[in-house]
């Protein structure tokens, strides 16, 4: 097992690796706006939330692009990440977690210092991932936005799955999201949605189905209110609970079954629970069948367990992370953009793009 703290860099040179390696691929080519505008786009693992970072990327064109600022875009800057995929995939990433966390909370620093539009993807596993970069953009005069994925767990998790085998596919490894970090983001996602209602944590919110179809919308006006009585937690949690169209119940069905027949037999019991979730939402046409039991040799029980006391020692290190980031200065800023944004009803019979 690798320890996490043999792993940790130094503060020196995390610096250094931020300065002379991500702030020029990374960050140092946008234009700095008056009126900056700081996106977040939130979900668990798996949710697809790639589809409305690009259309909210588009959006920005005009306006010179913007940043997308992600921990997972940094951790192949960790000095030690290749050789840890090389001999454990499904734990690489949660290793190199306190590094990529701490660049990513740089970024939002280093961004909001040059008045750039950012757009963030996040998992809101808890208020605090969200409500403390958007203290730190408000201060800088930003106007934000949060746009969040409204969707089942049972399809974040076939997601998750789904990434990790088209990876090794194309790689020969993976980034496999452990199991814990999805779940603790996907009860994440609704406290923090209820937050931005009751504390105004952002200045205009809205809910997207996966596909970037969107759901739900809503804004601050002049006076400090919302526009339309707040809904956003009842946006996702109706969402999440709508049966699955044929359409939509045959394109799980189809990836279930090819990750049934590809991936490797340890994740068979993964399969099978998500397909225990998918049934009340599943299309009664359609039918997911138990992973065939496979030959092949299975990872040593050593994996998990190594896994394990990984994870409680990472999540001292997150704890001790998020204590130096409350401690640090922000910097002072002024005037917000004021751009509404347009609403559909939770009762409307289609949503749009």
């Amino acid at each position: 097992m690798t320890d996490p703290s043999s792993v940790r860099l130094s503060e020196e040179e995390a610096r250094r690796i931020f300065y002379e390696l991500i702030v020029p691929h990374r960050l140092a080519h946008r234009e700095r706006q008056d009126r900056p505008v700081a996106m977040f786009v939130a979900g668990q693992p798996g949710a697809g939330k790639t589809a409305t970072t690009r259309s909210l990327l588009a959006r920005l064109s005009d306006r010179g692009g913007a940043i997308v600022v992600d921990a997972d875009l940094y951790k192949p800057y960790h000095p030690q990440y290749a050789r840890l995929q090389s001999e454990n995939d499904q734990l690489a990433a949660a290793l190199v977690s306190p590094d990529s966390g701490r660049w990513m909370r740089m970024a939002q620093e280093w961004l909001a210092e040059h008045r750039i539009d950012t757009i963030t993807e996040t998992t809101m596993r808890d208020q605090s991932h969200f409500a403390l970069p958007v203290e730190t953009f408000q201060r800088a005069g930003y106007r934000i936005e949060a746009a969040i994925m409204a969707v089942p767990e049972a399809q974040s998790r076939l997601g998750v799955l789904n990434r990790y085998d088209e990876q090794v596919r194309n790689a020969g490894h993976g980034r496999l999201t452990l199991r814990d970090n999805h779940d603790s983001a996907y009860t994440g996602v609704l406290s923090t949605a209820e937050a931005i209602d009751q504390q105004r944590l952002a200045d205009a919110v809205s809910v997207y189905r996966r596909g970037d179809v969107l759901l739900y919308a809503n804004d601050l006006t002049d006076n400090g209110d919302w526009r339309w009585p707040p809904g956003t937690r009842r946006a996702i949690e109706r969402e999440r609970a709508r049966p699955w169209t044929m359409q939509e119940s045959e394109q799980f069905a189809a990836t279930y079954h090819r990750l049934a027949r590809d991936l490797r037999p340890e994740l068979h019991d993964e399969l099978t629970d998500i397909a225990r979730v998918a049934a009340p939402l599943l299309n009664p046409g359609v039918e997911l069948s138990r992973p065939a039991v496979s030959a092949e040799p299975q990872r040593s029980d050593s994996v998990a367990e190594s896994t394990r006391r990984a994870l409680e020692s990472l999540d001292r290190a997150d704890a001790a992370v998020q204590e130096a980031v409350r401690r640090e200065p922000h910097q002072d800023g002024s005037e917000v953009l004021d751009r509404p944004v347009q609403r559909l009803g939770l009762d409307d019979p289609e949503p749009s793009r």
